[in-house]
């Protein structure tokens, strides 16, 4: 699920159980009232989502990985884009209930970033957004969206602007970093568009590298930083 902007910030202090727990409660009773409460202007899906399909090649829109999927806003573009085989993964049931209702995800997972339980290389492509913001997922996913997709395949995903660019957010911008200069993945695009009302996000994409040692850096960037 998109971070809901006025929880931003609300569980950093929480250790990884807790907090998971407390998102997964958090989202649980957001999902039927998410875009009433304001989650339709959260616009990081549809941003993350134009910005994949931009660079992603009809010929290699066979298994996308929708992480973070919230109520499925991105898999409807994504299928109606021809993406023949879409997987909604979220922390919150009742979110992925609300995702699975579109009929547009061929399978729908139930866990927490970054531990996703797909073999290495399963997907074509991976899109995050709006996970990767104060509180969410840890640095470590970045490693993980690397492991999941194929190599040449492609990660989009958005971090929140000031986030990004601030000290708590230091552990991501190094995660990312690090993936590139051990030649786990390439930078394909990176950019500043909407997320919020007058908020703005980073969004990137990547393309794996067909050999790199991701595990690895990704320890590293976790050991590194949480923010």
């Amino acid at each position: 699920a998109a971070a809901a902007a006025p929880a931003e910030g609300a569980f950093l202090r929480r250790d990884k159980g807790e907090q998971e727990a407390t998102l997964q409660c958090l989202y649980d009773r957001l999902a039927s009232s998410y875009h009433r409460a304001g989650g339709d202007r959260i616009v990081a899906a549809a941003q993350c989502t134009e910005v994949l399909l931009h660079h992603l090649p009809v010929s290699r829109r066979g298994r996308v990985l929708d992480a973070g999927a919230g109520t499925g806003e991105a898999g409807s573009m994504l299928k109606n884009a021809g993406v023949r085989h879409l997987t909604a993964f979220d922390l919150s049931d009742n979110m992925l209930d609300h995702a699975r209702k579109r009929g547009v995800y061929d399978e729908a997972v139930q866990g927490c970033l970054p531990d996703c339980p797909f073999e290495e290389g399963r997907f074509d492509a991976v899109v995050c957004a709006g996970c990767l913001a104060p509180g969410h997922a840890s640095p470590a996913t970045y490693a993980e969206f690397c492991r999941v997709v194929r190599p040449g395949g492609l990660v989009a995903f958005s971090v929140p602007l000031a986030y990004y660019e601030s000290a708590e957010g230091q552990g991501h911008v190094f995660a990312i970093e690090t993936l590139e200069r051990v030649g786990a993945w390439e930078r394909v695009f990176a950019g500043a568009r909407s997320y919020f009302d007058d908020v703005e996000a980073m969004y990137f994409v990547f393309r794996r590298q067909e050999t790199g040692p991701y595990a690895r850096s990704g320890a590293a960037a976790d050991e590194r930083g949480q923010g």
